[in-house]
């Protein structure tokens, strides 16, 4: 077989790996609109970036990082405005950047609406080392911070109040999930990337107990939703981040399901 085919599988395995075990974070403290925020700016930085002729990866990483600082901001202790007031006005700023950039790309926009969908053959092994590499980081953040985040992921009121630098490792969260969501773009897709943030991490919380076997099952369920996603995409010719979303959304129902059948219905 092809070996760009391997090279696909292991792409979507690393980045399934990487954006499941982010969503444990992010869904764990109920507020997975952060992610949605942040994988839009990426979006807008790649779309800007067609526009004034810079690499579309470093756009997108530029702008998600840029975006994720003023969202480390926002906490109920700390602002007026409610969080999810706040991250609902940057995400229509950052979809609005998204859509006007399209608008004044000239010629073949298929490229770019590539982006809103994901395409396999945006992978290559140039996309494949910096999913890996940043795969590496997000690991070797959260081995570092690994009690910082575990105290922010039940209170970051009282994460700040315990003498943790909240504040900055919290804002070195985002702006690493800003760089993850960015190198994984085009290989899932602006629209869909979401769905693999949330719904492995849901999944595993529905069916685990214990901080260590929820980040393991959200990251074995991220791997199998973006591989099956892939597999899909490859075989049928169909969207990459659409086989993706379904493939993750069935794997969130049987959690469901299985956690019913467990509970004895209750």
């Amino acid at each position: 077989m092809d070996p760009y085919f391997y090279l696909i599988i292991l792409a979507g395995a690393v980045a399934g790996a990487s954006t499941g075990f982010l969503g444990v974070y992010i869904v764990g403290m109920r507020m997975p609109f952060i992610g949605t925020c942040i994988s839009h700016a990426a979006m807008a930085g790649t779309v800007m970036s067609y526009l004034v002729g810079i690499s579309p990866s470093a756009g997108a990483i530029l702008l998600s990082v840029l975006c994720a600082m003023p969202l480390a901001a926002i906490a109920p202790d700390r602002s007026k405005l409610d969080t999810n007031v706040g991250l609902g006005i940057v995400f229509s700023l950052m979809l609005g950047l998204t859509f006007l950039g399209i608008g004044f790309v000239e010629g073949s926009r298929s490229e770019i609406l590539g982006l809103l969908w994901g395409n396999i053959l945006f992978v290559d092994s140039r996309a494949f080392l910096a999913v890996v590499v940043t795969a590496a980081a997000l690991t070797l953040f959260s081995w570092r911070f690994n009690k910082e985040m575990k105290t922010i992921l039940f209170s970051r009121s009282i994460a700040s109040a315990t003498g943790i630098h909240e504040q900055f490792v919290y804002s070195l969260f985002l702006a690493l999930c800003g760089i993850t969501l960015s190198v994984n773009l085009r290989l899932v897709g602006g629209l869909m990337i979401f769905s693999l943030i949330t719904n492995p991490a849901a999944a595993a919380y529905q069916i685990c107990r214990g901080y260590r076997a929820v980040v393991l099952i959200a990251t074995l369920f991220g791997v199998l939703s973006a591989v099956l996603g892939f597999l899909a995409s490859f075989y049928f010719d169909l969207p990459t981040g659409a086989c993706i979303v379904i493939a993750s959304s069935a794997i969130f129902a049987l959690s469901v399901v299985y956690r019913k059948l467990g509970s004895g219905g209750d």
